[in-house]
Order: structure tokens, then C-alpha cells, then sequence
């Protein structure tokens, strides 16, 4: 595993270099098609059509960032008195940060809690107004709400900026840009060709090659973990050093 890393990291880094070419779902299924051996150029004699295997990808993009978190979006709107919950949009998948600017304050980030932690805190919680200091997601509907305690009064009101992990869209055309067109994902696309071989492979039973792939497509999760979580330029411990006379 550590041999696979070591190249896989190689590639990666060629990825980065390339970076005025954008890999769409042609020329992932291309590469896909090639570990799979269907290389026919007639769509009526390939043994996995386009769709099956835009469905493949778009399974495994959704796989890589539910593991790995890597597309962020976000999201506006205004409180309002008396409304304690607010839809997220459909794409929503988790909180990265929430902040909200009471009138006359500056923008400030609030911490999440939960619905749970908010009953054992008092037991008439649910009818608390005045300046939120706490946001909860309530997931018993079909859409997410994001609910402020205590609920905003008039006196209240304000902006709120959400900060989001995005779930990804299907490719249902060869012309998309995979990870919702996100550029600087475009490293980890090609992975998604093994992803798609090893989708391939399980489906005709050939379980050996699935697993070859399914250890190349592994790897690459692992690499975007850890491209995904550094920081180059990040460094809350600098402080600084005073010139000496």
C-alpha cells in the first residue's frame, strides 16, 4: 500500500502541473473503458453504455466526498422574528461554519448544538426569544432545517452566513466536469476511472480485477485526505520574533 501511495502521490503531483487541462466524463469513461477492455467504437456493441457507467462515476464522486468532505459552498439569508427554522438549500450536506451578525454587532461565527442538548438545558426551550447564540439542524423532514436559539425577535434580525460541505450532482452527461466542476479537485478526477473499472469488473463477476481496482481507487481516497487536509499556509503557532539591537 505504502508502493501505491508513493506513486499515486507522483501522479498527483503531475495532475497539478497539467492544470489548464480539465478532465470531463469523456475522458474519464475513455480511461475507464480502456482498464475494462471496451474499446469498441460503436455505442451498440460496448458492453457497458455510457449511462451505466456516468452512473459508476457519479457514485464514486459521491463516495469521495462523503469520506473526505472536499466541496464547500454557501449559503444567505435574513432571520426572522418569530421563525426559529430555516431550510438548507438540497445540496446540503454538513455545517463547516455558521455567522451571524446581530443588528448593530459585527459578524460573528456561533457554535452548533442539538436538539438533545437543548432539552436537557431547559425544558421550554423551544419557546426562548431573543438573540440566537446557538444553531441545531433538525433532519425529521425530507429537506434540513437549520433552527437558532432562542429564536430571533424583531430586535434580532439579521444576516446569517452559511459555510457548507455540498453534496456532489450526478454526471448524467459526458460533458461533465466531475466534483460539480470544481477545479481544484481536479487532481483526484482521474481516480474516478478506477472507480468506475472496479463498478465494471464487479458487475461481469471478474472479482479479481474489481480488486485490483478497488485498491487503486482506495489509495487515491487516501491521497485526497491528505491533499485535502493541508495547510500550507497555516500557521496559528507563528508569533513572531522581536530584532534584536
Amino acid at each position: 500500500m505504502k508502493r501505491l501511495l508513493k506513486v499515486f502521490s507522483f501522479v498527483v503531483l503531475l495532475s497539478g502541473v497539467a492544470s489548464a487541462t480539465t478532465l470531463t466524463a469523456s475522458d474519464i469513461l475513455a480511461r475507464a473503458r480502456v482498464y475494462l477492455r471496451d474499446q469498441s467504437t460503436a455505442a451498440n456493441r460496448q458492453q457497458f453504455p455510457d449511462a451505466t457507467l456516468l452512473q459508476f462515476l457519479s457514485d464514486g464522486q459521491r463516495e469521495a466526498n462523503a469520506q473526505n468532505w472536499m466541496i464547500l459552498s454557501s449559503t444567505t439569508f435574513t432571520l426572522s422574528a418569530g421563525t426559529t427554522e430555516y431550510v438548507m438549500p438540497a445540496d446540503f450536506m454538513a455545517t463547516y461554519r455558521v455567522w451571524y451578525q446581530a443588528p448593530g454587532q459585527a459578524l460573528l461565527k456561533i457554535d452548533q448544538t442539538s436538539m438533545d442538548q437543548l432539552d436537557a438545558q431547559s425544558v421550554g426551550w423551544t419557546s426562548a426569544s431573543g438573540t440566537p447564540t446557538k444553531y441545531y439542524l433538525d433532519k425529521s423532514l425530507a429537506s434540513i432545517y437549520m433552527g437558532f436559539y432562542p429564536a430571533p425577535v424583531s430586535s434580532s434580525t439579521g444576516p446569517v452566513v452559511v459555510y457548507y460541505v455540498q453534496q456532489t450532482a450526478d454526471c448524467t452527461t459526458t460533458s461533465c466536469i466531475p466534483f460539480n466542476g470544481n477545479l481544484t479537485l481536479q487532481p483526484y478526477a482521474s481516480s474516478l476511472a478506477y472507480y468506475v473499472a472496479y463498478r465494471g469488473f464487479m458487475t461481469v463477476e471478474e472479482t479479481d480485477l474489481a480488486n485490483v481496482y478497488f485498491q487503486y481507487w482506495v489509495a487515491f481516497l487516501q491521497l485526497m485526505h491528505q491533499g485535502q487536509g493541508k495547510t500550507p499556509d497555516f500557521n496559528p503557532g507563528f508569533i513572531g520574533q522581536h530584532g534584536s539591537p
